[in-house]
């Protein structure tokens, strides 16, 4: 059985799971479905369109699918809204808003967000992921699998962040950052997440990436010509050409590397 807290505010149109809580002075309005085994501790604002997966945990204050702040959106038009995942926690004072395009806002499975995280409109984002306190994600970013973002830092609008990357905190990405690689200052790639790589079983793998990450950022070529390069030197192996993939395909460039940034 659901438990909903007497001093809770739904909307009729709420929709809710088996085993939800809903704690003491949460609000939930409007078009909202709310998984199974999901808590909302205390004080959790949810705003409809929403559609929510089970096993989330809502920490105090965490406000979730609100109007984008976005001065070309109608704050009363619903648009297209939020979809999560199953198994996210989202700390004290998260926010997350709707979408203002064709597709919801989207969070995909296990990620977690820490105390003051920012979402923006029109954002997708894989799967476990980890942002650390106070990281801002603008409207429209695309984060993939297992990155991680350090605290206090922020990702401009349109980014795309590859599979197993890393951001380091009080940084900042203003370009899309390839899979498999760090940024720790704002507007500069350091070097490949090493440390990530062999974590992940991935050790077979960091010599060429080494070589890949060479070829794009060391060597002086335009990027077209560092990502044929990689596919033609590379070819043998499978993330060196998800790496040039991701190359070939970011649509705001690719931050510079920084000889002075520490390698890990």
């Amino acid at each position: 059985m659901s438990q909903i807290h007497p001093s809770a505010i739904l909307d009729p149109q709420v929709v809710i799971g088996k085993g939800v809580i809903v704690g003491p002075h949460c609000v939930i309005q409007g078009d909202v479905t709310i998984g199974d085994n999901c808590k909302l501790i205390a004080s959790v604002f949810i705003q409809g369109p929403i559609k929510i997966g089970k096993d989330n945990t809502f920490y105090p204050g965490a406000a979730i699918g609100f109007a984008p702040q976005d001065l070309k959106f109608s704050t009363q038009t619903p648009g297209r809204g939020v979809i999560i995942g199953d198994g996210n926690v989202f700390r004290e004072n998260t926010t997350v808003h709707r979408a203002t395009k064709d597709h919801p806002t989207t969070i995909g499975n296990k990620n977690f967000f820490m105390v003051n995280a920012h979402a923006g409109h029109d954002v997708n984002i894989a799967n476990g992921c980890m942002f650390a306190n106070n990281v801002s994600i603008a409207g429209h970013v695309e984060i993939h699998d297992d990155v991680i973002v350090g605290g206090h830092s922020a990702i401009h609008q349109f980014c795309v962040l590859g599979r197993k990357s890393m951001v380091g905190g009080a940084g900042g990405v203003r370009q899309s950052l390839p899979p498999f690689c760090l940024a720790y200052t704002l507007g500069t790639v350091g070097s490949l997440n090493i440390v990530g790589l062999r974590r992940s079983g991935y050790r077979d793998h960091v010599k060429p990436l080494q070589r890949a990450f060479e070829i794009l950022f060391k060597e002086k070529h335009t990027n077209a010509v560092a990502v044929e390069i990689i596919e033609k030197e590379l070819a043998s192996d499978s993330l060196c050409q998800e790496f040039a993939a991701f190359a070939k395909n970011a649509v705001r460039g690719l931050p510079k590397y920084s000889q002075n940034a520490r390698h890990t």
